[in-house]
């Protein structure tokens, strides 16, 4: 009898995000300790910070869809962790500005720096600005970096220091744990920056709770993804309240993978909008969060268009992803009117 009401329940109903639920968060294929108060709460504190100025993500996350393909191969190429993609982003939001001690380009080298990776750095000829180059250039310091560090997360924060005032500090306070070191605020702040884009673009639906807002939406300027502010006035951070990330500190000592894959079918919706509900049929059993759901069953949830893709909620957290058949989480506005084949990953 609970079985067969699990399944109705889910069935029939959509269901909202349910809260608590464990998140592995990771930068460079190394833990986020999640479960230090401190590292969670800060991390919060950035990702508002950086939701203030929310009418820019959708701008951001536009330039990203043009620099990224040329950015990671380049990456690969080097051997170096893809979530370098996002230090960029940080560092110039895919500008050639020149910062007010002399950075300059979307990776924004120093002078000394730029040329000791081989760049030609003049007046009329500033390799700086060259976006192939500087690319190859930044990923022969990070390996310089990271060979002197032994640790991707502190030959990020040495990108913004030295590796010389990181090394210092490691030897001054014994310890070569980035999160607990005391640093200048810049580099202390460094590395959550970059992790806060990181979610933000690969995991915006942590930050919808209830998939009431999309960050990415720009009509949506005036609504707090964590609570409304009064209307018509501006969000302030009293507007915001705190959101933990736990972790399962059972799965610490590695990134989260996929336990399960389940086959399923979108139903075909040829008029989808923002905040509809979106029907899945099962083409496997699946068991998840103590539900076992048997297939050819419809599922329902409700889905939200975050850049050019659909995210739907399906009531289990976050714990079951809705990806489209190649294991990308979310899927193609479009494939919702052709009703595609898609997967349900359990992780």
């Amino acid at each position: 009898m609970r079985t067969i009401i699990h399944i109705l329940f889910v069935g029939c109903l959509c269901l909202f995000a349910l809260t608590g639920t464990a998140q592995q968060v990771t930068f460079c294929g190394e833990i986020v300790p999640m479960e230090r108060d401190f590292v969670s709460y800060k991390l919060m504190d950035v990702i508002k910070g950086h939701l203030k100025y929310r009418n820019f993500l959708p701008v951001l996350k536009a330039k990203t869809d043009i620099y990224f393909p040329v950015i990671i191969p380049i990456l690969h190429q080097y051997n170096i962790p893809e979530d370098f993609k996002y230090l960029p982003v940080v560092e110039s939001g895919f500008t050639n500005a020149t910062s007010a001690v002399g950075a300059q380009g979307v990776w924004q080298f120093m002078p000394a720096t730029a040329a000791a990776m081989g760049l030609e750095v003049r007046y009329d000829n500033d390799e700086r600005n060259h976006l192939l180059k500087s690319t190859h250039a930044a990923c022969r310091y990070l390996q310089q970096l990271y060979g002197q560090l032994h640790s991707w997360t502190l030959a990020a924060a040495a990108y913004n220091a030295g590796a010389g005032n990181i090394s210092h500090n490691i030897k001054k306070q014994g310890s070569s744990d980035y999160y607990q070191l005391m640093l200048n605020n810049e580099t202390a702040q460094y590395i959550y920056k970059i992790i806060a884009i990181k979610q933000l673009f690969e995991s915006p639906e942590l930050y919808i709770p209830g998939f009431g807002y999309n960050v990415f939406n720009k009509e949506n300027v005036n609504v707090s993804v964590f609570s409304k502010p009064s209307s018509g006035a501006t969000p302030t951070s009293k507007d915001f309240k705190s959101i933990r990330i736990t972790v399962d500190v059972k799965s610490r000592s590695k990134a989260p993978v996929a336990a399960a894959v389940f086959a399923a079918r979108l139903q075909q919706n040829n008029s989808f909008e923002d905040g509809q509900l979106v029907s899945i049929l099962l083409l496997d059993d699946l068991q998840a969060n103590g539900v076992y759901i048997r297939k050819n069953t419809k599922l329902s949830g409700r889905g939200w268009i975050v850049s050019d893709r659909v995210y739907v909620d399906l009531g289990f957290g976050n714990t079951i992803t809705l990806c489209d058949a190649g294991g990308r989480k979310g899927v193609p506005a479009g494939s919702l009117k052709s009703g595609e084949d898609v997967r349900l990953l359990k992780i």
